[in-house]
């Protein structure tokens, strides 16, 4: 096993410990570049050095890099003297920058360069330029053209208010010197009639504080107005407004402040050379300051919350007895149980078994079947976390556990019921269902506490539970739920395994084909995991010691209650870089993806993304980089994966009740994770999925399932001949408030383009984004 491990290791990277003229690889990694460096998924030198460095996905240089670094997603290097970083996403030097970034989002910690993207960020830049739509800085030195600019004497206002223009407004006011800019949306905008309406708007003025107290500005502003009417002779789909104010500012507290506004506002139609309305503008409202010496620092309050933990018996729970048997009784009869509720309460038809239904079963062989795509997908893995918790319940540990979730899987398909057994079902019931299961019996472990009493003890239990139910189960019957124990009790030591858990609670909007104003508003409730430590330059051989969960739910909006579930764990790892400035780990990886949208209501009836990576299993590197200047970790995680089983939305194939396509494939994933202190902490998720259809219908005989003569459920197909390349692109920042607190601004974005053999290629866009509250539990 660790022969063959070091093999997959030495084939899937170009390793050398003495500095090479021109390595390539698929995963290149050197001590240092002297010339050419070309990774195809990604290129990684510890101890810097110059020339050209790509990666098809990143680029890391553990110490300074002089030259040019290309990366498809992300760019990192700690300092560069002369050069140039480019990416499509994401560039970092960690130290001084005295070349140029090019990419969406630049990071450096000293700037004598130039930054040139979307959103710039620097601690200080004596001598640096930053151009795009956001500039922040530390220091207010150098030189800024953008939008947006921010830096540690601007005053961020937080203004609500009410008005002639738009009804109700929400909206970021950035003060500088004498300068200001205002970012908002408003909704109803006033002229039209009682329906709803939004606009977003830019504003930029200039101010003179007339007293402590009161200020005087202007502005001129630009409004993108949306209608949500289509087709409607009396009102247009979208109009433009230019507009000019005068305010009066009045700070009624260090934090409180009240304005008013008077102005004229011109609309115009967008297709043609006409206006629409001429109209002054009245509007009141207050403003929100948020002092800048009030923030805090969550990494410190972490560790003082965590240090006021005091476990005074180290001694874990005993471990429990193997019990092989019973819990091969226990999958049994969540089956049987399954199976006589649907039979009888719910008079499902599948679930009306006879000897010649099973007999046929046995005979005909297994299909690929017809369900819905949460059923397949997702309600099938997660009834296989059943039976793996049934086995880890029962003292067996995850390998012992796993054979569990087939055997149940396999027990249900052809015993369960009428319809033929599925081998999407199978993979999807077992492989889902271990990714599953490992994680909520690990996580169900960390909320119990065998000390615990009272409402707290039974809330622990309640909540381990609902997580857990077969382990929930377990302990009442067994009477653990309720048993106090002083000694061998089982609580999780967060010292060893730590738990970094966010719940995040906001509005959400998700674009009808990339629609910016025409789509869903509907709230939001997102939950995000890391257990254990990705990097701790130790040889790890318990799966799932380390694992990242982040599941989203939405309401309302005719969305899927859970429309997002990704779960990457830990199989297997190996340190292969342990360095002052870097450290490194391969492993092998298991991998659930899971997204779901339905159409937007009264939209482009498009399917905004439907994604499944049901199975899949591959390595992965993760490395980790030193605090340095402002930021307090920076880590880079790259992963490759087989998909054994994938899904994704289908354009032309419905069929029952299934209108996806399933396949196999291949997935790779990138994830940037930078955290700034008392400021906050940026991370940027990349996903690559290709999934290839390879049994379709367009060679059947169809005409007998049309008429009736055969029946639909042996069809027996994947779905339409074809292959899908689906991207997802996912920046989130936190912005903390205090201690665990913060503001979390995140976006999404969905490509897909999906290559049919007997029809022609599709292709679809879209986005998504969020605003919420964040608590760092």
């Amino acid at each position: 096993m660790k022969k063959g491990l070091l093999v997959a290791i030495a084939i899937m990277t170009t390793i050398d410990v003495q500095a090479q003229i021109f390595p390539v690889g698929i995963v290149s990694a050197q001590d240092t570049v002297k010339g050419f460096q070309f990774g195809l998924i990604s290129s990684v030198t510890t101890e810097g050095g110059h020339g050209f460095q790509f990666g098809g996905v990143s680029n890391t240089s553990g110490h300074t890099f002089n030259g040019l670094q290309i990366g498809g997603v992300s760019s990192i290097t700690q300092g560069m003297d002369k050069g140039l970083q480019m990416s499509s996403i994401l560039n970092i030097s960690s130290k001084r920058m005295n070349g140029w970034q090019m990419g969406t989002v630049n990071y450096a910690d000293s700037l004598n360069g130039a930054q040139i993207g979307i959103f710039n960020v620097t601690r200080k830049h004596p001598q640096g330029w930053q151009v795009g739509l956001v500039n922040l800085s530390y220091d207010s030195i150098g030189h800024k053209i953008g939008l947006v600019n921010i830096n540690p004497a601007t005053h961020i206002d937080v203004m609500t208010y009410a008005g002639s223009s738009t009804k109700m407004n929400l909206a970021a006011r950035f003060r500088n010197r004498s300068t200001y800019n205002i970012l908002g949306v408003g909704t109803h905008f006033m002229g039209l009639d009682s329906k709803f309406s939004g606009a977003v708007f830019y504003r930029l003025g200039q101010y003179a504080q007339l007293s402590p107290k009161w200020s005087l500005s202007g502005d001129v502003g630009y409004y993108h107005v949306e209608t949500f009417s289509k087709n409607n002779n009396d009102k247009p789909e979208r109009l433009y407004s230019l507009q000019a104010r005068i305010n009066a500012d009045y700070q009624i507290s260090s934090k409180i402040g009240a304005f008013a506004s008077v102005g004229w506002g011109v609309t115009r139609y967008y297709d043609r050379n006409e206006t629409y309305r001429n109209r002054p503008l009245v509007e009141l409202g207050l403003t929100y300051r948020q002092p800048r010496n009030q923030h805090d620092s969550w990494k410190r309050v972490w560790d003082e919350k965590r240090s006021k933990i005091v476990f005074t018996d180290s001694t874990m729970a005993l471990p429990e007895p193997k019990r092989y048997w019973q819990a091969a009784a226990e999958a049994t009869g969540i089956n049987v149980g399954v199976q006589l509720f649907d039979r009888y309460a719910l008079n499902s038809d599948f679930a009306q078994t006879t000897l010649n239904s099973l007999k046929r079963n046995f005979t005909d062989g297994m299909v690929w079947d017809n369900d819905f795509f949460i059923t397949n997908l997702f309600a099938h893995p997660y009834h296989g976390n059943l039976y793996f918790n049934a086995a880890r319940s029962n003292g067996l540990n995850f390998w012992e556990s796993a054979p569990y979730a087939l055997g149940g899987s396999l027990m249900w398909e052809f015993l369960g019921e009428t319809e033929p057994p599925a081998i999407n079902d199978v993979i999807a019931t077992t492989c889902g269902g271990i990714a599953i299961g490992e994680m909520t019996h690990r996580l169900s472990l960390t909320v119990l506490d065998d000390r615990d009493r009272g409402c707290s003890r039974f809330l622990r239990e309640a909540a381990a539970t609902i997580i857990n139910p077969i382990q929930g189960l377990h302990r009442i019957f067994s009477g653990d739920a309720w048993r106090v124990r002083s000694d061998h009790y089982r609580y999780h030591d967060f010292n060893k395994i730590p738990v970094d858990m966010s719940f995040s609670v906001g509005w959400r909007y998700l674009a009808d084909n990339g629609a910016l104003f025409r789509g869903i508003h509907a709230p939001y409730v997102n939950i995000t995991l890391m257990y254990g430590t990705p990097v701790d330059g130790e040889r790890h051989t318990t799966p799932y010691d380390f694992f990242d969960l982040e599941m989203n739910a939405a309401f309302g909006g005719g969305q899927p209650f859970v429309n997002t579930l990704n779960i990457v764990g830990r199989l297997w790892s190996t340190p292969i870089l342990d360095k002052k400035d870097m450290a490194g780990e391969f492993g092998i990886y298991q991998h659930f993806n899971y997204y779901d949208a339905k159409p937007i209501k009264d939209g482009s009836e498009l399917t905004p993304y439907r994604i499944s990576e049901a199975a899949g299993f591959g390595p992965g590197f993760i490395l980790s980089l030193p605090q340095t200047g402002a930021m307090t970790k920076l880590e880079q995680r790259i992963f490759m994966s087989g998909i054994l089983l994938g899904g994704t939305k289908s354009d032309y194939y419905n069929v029952i009740e299934r209108d996806y396509n399933m396949g196999s494939g291949f997935s790779v994933k990138s994830k940037t994770q930078i955290e700034f202190g008392k400021f906050g902490r940026f991370m940027l998720n990349a996903k690559y999925f290709r999934i290839y259809t390879w049994k379709g219908y367009e060679d059947k005989d169809l005409q007998a399932f049309a008429d009736g003569t055969k029946d639909l459920h042996y069809l027996n197909v994947q779905g339409d001949r074809s292959n899908a390349m689906l991207l997802v692109v996912n920046p989130v920042m936190e912005m903390h408030l205090a201690k665990q607190w913060s503001v979390t601004l995140s976006g999404a974005y969905y490509s897909r383009r999906t290559f049919y053999k007997y029809h022609d290629m599709v292709k679809a866009n879209t986005f998504e984004t969020k605003l919420g509250l964040t608590c760092r539990l």
